[in-house]
């Protein structure tokens, strides 16, 4: 009697594996079958604000503060502020420190609650310049 119970659980657990194999499922989550469909992947992060230590900082009242690594060799730095399309809104002049804020009257040009684009140029002292790819800050 023992036997047959045990068989026959053993039948049953065989068919259940077989149904959930065959219809995806796994520990009860299924697989989409459009894995185009839903919210898309978030963006992996990019190497450039990875490699320049890029941060942006709210600083008083209502501007903001970039930072980024010093960069060997860079005789100067260029900051470029974009839109959330990637189209240059207004640079900076050539900085000698890795540091800047947004002066008011240009930061009066962007909309608040709103996400941009900005990256860094690292000059040196040939003219040409290396880029950042383009990191996010957002205004309050």
């Amino acid at each position: 009697m023992a036997n047959q119970r045990n068989a026959i659980a053993l039948l049953v657990i065989a068919a259940l594996t077989v149904v959930v194999g065959g219809t995806g499922l796994y520990l009860g989550f299924q697989a989409g079958r459009h894995p185009q469909s839903g919210p898309p992947v978030p963006k992996a992060p990019d190497i450039g604000p990875i490699i320049f230590d890029m941060r942006s900082i709210r600083s008083d009242p209502d501007r903001v503060r970039f930072e980024w690594k010093h960069m060997d060799g860079a005789q100067g730095y260029r900051v470029t502020v974009l839109s959330a399309a990637n189209e240059s809104l207004f640079a900076s002049t050539a900085l000698t420190t890795n540091a800047w804020v947004i002066p008011a009257d240009l930061s009066k040009r962007l909309t608040p609650q709103t996400v941009y684009h900005w990256k860094v140029t690292v000059l040196t002292d040939k003219g040409d310049g290396t880029a950042s790819d383009p990191t996010t800050f957002a205004t309050q």
